[in-house]
């Protein structure tokens, strides 16, 4: 058994959208982390649009009051530390030569 950081493609808000339109963009498989590291990227975009800035002093208090419905989760949005609130957990068992999902916990 492992444990992984975030839920499963499929069980992701967007995720299947996200597939769809990842593949049909760049030709392969959505890497684990991807769809983490856009919704991070979209609110980023989003802050600054709202500051009107890429100024890390203008957006930054901005970003930390994201609270936007994302690719991974139906609310991303973050904690006092700067944490992903509601963050998922994902555990895993060996079957046959395949990762199988167990049970997800949060992130939705």
């Amino acid at each position: 058994m492992a444990s992984l950081a975030g839920l499963p493609l499929e069980e992701m808000p967007g995720g299947k959208d996200y597939v769809a339109k990842y593949k049909k963009r760049f030709n392969e498989d959505v890497q684990t982390y991807s769809p983490y590291a856009y919704d991070g990227a979209m609110a980023m975009f989003a802050a600054m649009k709202k500051a009107n800035s890429t100024d890390p002093a203008k957006y930054l208090p901005l970003l930390a009051k994201t609270s936007m419905p994302a690719v991974t989760s139906s609310n991303l949005s973050y904690d006092a530390k700067g944490d992903l609130k509601n963050g998922g957990i994902t555990l895993y068992k060996v079957v046959d030569g395949k990762w199988t999902t167990l049970q997800s916990v949060g992130g939705k």
